[in-house]
Order: C-alpha cells, then sequence, then structure tokens
C-alpha cells in the first residue's frame, strides 16, 4: 500500500507515481483519509507552539525582573585565599600546574597532528575521488552557474541525491564523490524548499525551464517559486569570462593553458544552439540573454554519470 507522508517516510516503489512532482508531494495528501495541505497544516502548529513559548518566555523573564529589587550596593564579604603549594603527584602533574605552557605544547600536538593528516591530501592526487566522464563547465554553463548562485536558487534546492531508496526513486541514481571535483565552491545545500536538482540536467526540454523560470506555475500547477522576469532582459557577461576560466584553473580544474582565447567562442557557440533549439520549439530569444545561460547550466547537471552509464551500455 502506498505510503500517504510523501517521500520522506515512503519506501513504496509507488512513490514515484504517486507523488511524481515535488509540488503535488508536499501540498496534497489525497489518500486515506486526508486532505490537501495536510503538512502545512502540521508545519503551521509546529511553528504555533513554538511562537507561543518563545512568548511565554519573555512574559515569565519580565514578570521574574518586576518581582525583584534593585540594590545598587550590597555588602559582601569572604575569607582570604590561602596559597597552597601542591606537590607530588604524576610525572605530569608538572605541566598540569601550569596553564599556558601546557596549552603550548598541546597547540603544537595538535598542528603537527593536523599537518600530517592534511599535508598529504593535498599533495597526493589519488586522495582525491574523479570520474573519467566527469569534465570541467563549459564558458557558457560557469555564467548560469553563478547565476543560479545570484539568484539564491542554492537556498532553496540541494544538489546532492543521498544514497536512499526514497530518494534515488524520485530523483534517480545517488550523488557521487567525484561529481563535484570541479565544483567551486560546492553547492550541496541544506534545505528543500523545492526538489533536489542534481539529477535535472536533461530531464526536461530547454523550453521548460525556459517557460519555468519566467512563470513557474506554468509548469507546476501549484509552485511556490518565485519568477525571474528580468532573466529574459538582462545579457550576461562576455567581457569576465577568461579570468573566470583562469581562477578556475588555479583552483585545480583542468582548462588548457590558453584556453581563455577560445572560451568567447565556445560560448557562444553554446549559446546559439540552445537559442536554436527554442526555436524549433517555437520560442525566439536572443542567445546573450542570462536565462541562455542559466538553462545550459541546468542541462549539465548530473548527466556526466549518465554519460558514463551511456558508454557501459554500449
Amino acid at each position: 500500500m502506498p505510503c500517504p507522508f510523501m517521500h520522506h517516510f515512503c519506501t513504496n516503489i509507488d512513490v514515484e507515481t504517486i507523488y511524481r512532482r515535488w509540488h503535488f508531494g508536499v501540498s496534497q495528501l489525497p489518500r486515506n483519509g486526508y486532505t490537501g495541505g495536510a503538512m502545512y497544516i502540521l508545519r503551521a502548529f509546529g511553528g504555533t507552539l513554538y511562537w507561543i513559548g518563545s512568548l511565554v518566555m519573555v512574559y515569565n523573564l519580565m514578570k521574574t525582573a518586576a518581582a525583584g529589587k534593585f540594590l545598587a550596593n550590597e555588602e559582601a564579604e569572604a575569607p582570604a585565599l590561602e596559597k597552597k603549594v601542591i606537590t607530588g603527584g604524576h610525572w605530569h602533574a608538572a605541566l598540569e600546574r601550569r596553564p599556558i605552557q601546557f596549552t603550548i605544547l598541546a597547540l603544537i600536538a595538535i598542528l603537527i597532528g593536523g599537518v600530517i593528516e592534511m599535508v598529504p591530501t593535498f599533495l597526493i592526487k589519488s586522495n582525491i575521488p574523479t570520474i573519467a566522464s566527469v569534465k570541467p563547465y563549459t564558458p557558457l554553463e560557469l555564467q548560469g552557474r553563478d547565476i543560479y548562485i545570484r539568484e539564491g536558487c542554492n537556498s532553496c534546492h540541494s544538489q546532492m541525491v543521498r544514497p536512499f531508496r526514497w530518494e534515488t526513486e524520485r530523483y534517480g541514481e545517488y550523488s557521487k564523490a567525484g561529481e563535484f571535483v570541479y565544483d567551486h565552491p560546492f553547492l550541496w545545500g541544506s534545505k528543500r524548499t523545492g526538489p533536489d536538482l542534481h539529477r535535472v540536467g536533461k530531464k526536461y526540454p530547454d523550453s521548460w525551464h525556459y517557460y519555468h523560470m519566467y512563470d513557474p506555475t506554468s509548469t507546476s500547477q501549484g509552485s511556490l517559486m518565485p519568477r525571474y522576469p528580468w532573466l529574459y532582459d538582462n545579457y550576461y557577461s562576455h567581457e569576465n569570462i577568461g579570468k573566470k576560466i583562469s581562477a578556475m584553473r588555479t583552483l585545480g580544474v583542468p582548462y588548457e593553458e590558453g584556453y581563455e582565447d577560445q572560451a568567447l567562442a565556445d560560448m557562444q557557440q553554446q549559446a546559439d544552439k540552445i537559442a536554436a533549439q527554442l526555436k524549433v520549439e517555437n520560442i525566439e530569444t536572443d542567445p546573450n540573454l542570462e536565462i541562455i545561460a542559466l538553462i545550459a547550466y541546468l542541462q549539465r547537471l548530473g548527466t556526466d554519470i549518465k554519460v558514463q552509464e551511456s558508454t557501459a551500455a554500449q
């Protein structure tokens, strides 16, 4: 029997077909007598209890303060402390009686241990998990990634499919460490107001993302996501892509030397290709708009592993 409480607690395989869309799963519970929005009702109830508790605490503090009396000066006295000389004990007692020297020696020991543990990780390349099919982002995808970060998309969407059945049934193959080796910074996230996006690449056509970013409810009825109409008016930068490529190389991304000179042409070529695909889908748009760069980035997410699986199957 399918579970009525979305993907968080479901292990039944039918969860993928029943709650296929994120907004449907969190806004409606139509089975087993539950009514729509039950999750939000429970969350609102829990939040109300939290605020009531906070108000009771403030009231209690105010009443406690009001019940007391302010004393400007209060007489107090205590016997003089007698200095005691401690002798004997184990060998380490001498250090324990010298807090400053003991702290310095402990810090030195911690630093030595930390260096021994961390330095090999930085120097031995085999310690860094890599996957042969994972390649650096293209120039256009880099621009789209920066737009994704600028708009705060990573605040509501994670990019980490955990190795649990209820996640792999919904999103696909769980995330591998080697898939993030060229991500600076990582965008794993810790909150899912919307669904995880690490396997969203190629899941929908370019036109779906085009319409979704302009009006999320046009593709996902009941979506809480805001609109981003300025992406259809603003142009992404063509001037700083060389510096971005250089910066990524400094961080360890294996772009070829001199690729900065080729990056602009590659970026324009990919943008034109996306615009041409949108035209096939009856959408006329400028390839230099920010929405084109964002589509390029979203369509890349999670596809490197799919390339590996496709190659293996062949």
